[in-house]
């Protein structure tokens, strides 16, 4: 069983012996159930070792073609849109400054476009990974589900 596989399980496994503990009010002894549970949890490991195979190996191959917010970002918007708004940045300094405006103002306005173009590329970036994200899930779902 992966490592963390096995954490959630034994947290799952502690949760649950400590709910036993205070239902039955402590006549209970939670080492004796936590050591049982256990036991127990490694002879249903070893039982289901070659459907847990198939689980992993399927979490495996969904992971493959994943791509994390960070990668689509990269992909997706950190060329041109970027680009894009920082000319558009530099154009409105310009327009500014050609139409008498004082250089506070002109590069305050200037900063301001940088920062909304940036901000409008992040957004339509999210606005692709989104779905795809819940598309991948909802794949991965129903592929574990069939296993």
């Amino acid at each position: 069983m992966r490592d963390s596989h096995r954490a959630e399980a034994e947290g799952l496994l502690a949760r649950a012996v400590e709910e036993e503990v205070r239902r039955t009010g402590g006549r209970s002894d939670g080492k004796v159930l936590l050591a049982r549970a256990r036991g127990g949890l490694d002879g249903m490991a070893r039982s289901a070792a070659e459907e847990y195979e198939a689980y992993t190996r399927a979490l495996d191959e969904a992971a493959a073609g994943q791509l994390t917010f960070g990668q689509r970002y990269a992909r997706e918007g950190a060329g041109t849109p970027l680009l894009v708004a920082g000319v558009a940045a530099v154009a409105a300094v310009v327009a500014d400054m050609a139409l008498g405006t004082d250089t506070g103002t002109a590069l305050g306005a200037g900063v301001t476009v940088g920062v909304v173009g940036a901000a409008a590329t992040v957004v339509k970036v999210v606005g692709s990974h989104l779905p795809a994200a819940s598309r991948r899930a909802g794949a991965v779902s129903c592929l574990l589900y069939t296993l």
